[in-house]
């Protein structure tokens, strides 16, 4: 009995390793308060849904469906949302929201964390990111804390990708515990934290 068992567990993490993105382990490491994106002030001055205080969670704790749910939704999203400039839609530079057809990163992100918190996963565990591209430009993505590691839903990629492999500079993101709040990223770090 207590060999099937081994055997039955050593089945279902080689099927995680298949299942489950490549992951090194590695979580965005935080320090001091940033200052807010304007866009996501303004969109929290307007009554957003994703600002204010929220329950500080650990990590989500990972399976199989858990894995196809956030790969489902980074892929359903990207299909789903036509991208246009806030600048070309809405005549301003920022104007942040969850997206019916169409939006920018930041409006992609809004929507996946919508999807993400309505298929289980807690607000804490789902913080928006700002991040610089390699051509120098800002860009925010939504970031799943997992027991894992963090892994980034990016609108400009259907690939779920472990923040250890990403070639991004990863500058603020939502304090765990108040969506309002934005905190510094000092680099990253092998510790899975509340943060």
């Amino acid at each position: 009995m207590k060999f099937e068992i081994r055997i039955a567990a050593a089945a279902f993490a080689a099927l995680m390793v298949t299942c489950a993105p490549a992951s090194a382990k590695t979580w965005l490491k935080t320090g001091g308060a940033s200052k807010t994106p304007f866009g996501h002030y303004e969109y929290c001055k307007r009554g957003g849904s994703h600002c204010g205080s929220q329950r500080a969670v650990a990590p989500a704790q990972m399976t199989e469906s858990r894995w196809a749910k956030i790969r489902r939704i980074n892929t359903a999203v990207n299909k789903q949302i036509k991208p246009v400039l806030d600048i070309n839609s809405r005549g301003v530079n920022e104007y942040w929201e969850v997206p019916k057809s169409q939006g920018d990163c930041e409006d992609y992100a809004l929507l996946k964390r919508s999807r993400m918190m309505a298929a289980g996963f807690k607000a804490s565990q789902l913080p928006l990111t700002k991040v610089r591209l390699p051509n120098g430009q800002a860009h925010i993505v939504l970031i799943v804390r997992t027991n894992q590691g963090d892994y980034m839903l990016d609108n400009l990629s259907n690939r779920v990708q472990p923040v250890s492999k990403v070639r991004y500079r990863f500058l603020s993101m939502q304090a765990s515990n108040n969506a309002n709040n934005w905190l510094t990223i000092n680099g990253k770090t092998k510790t899975a934290a509340l943060q």
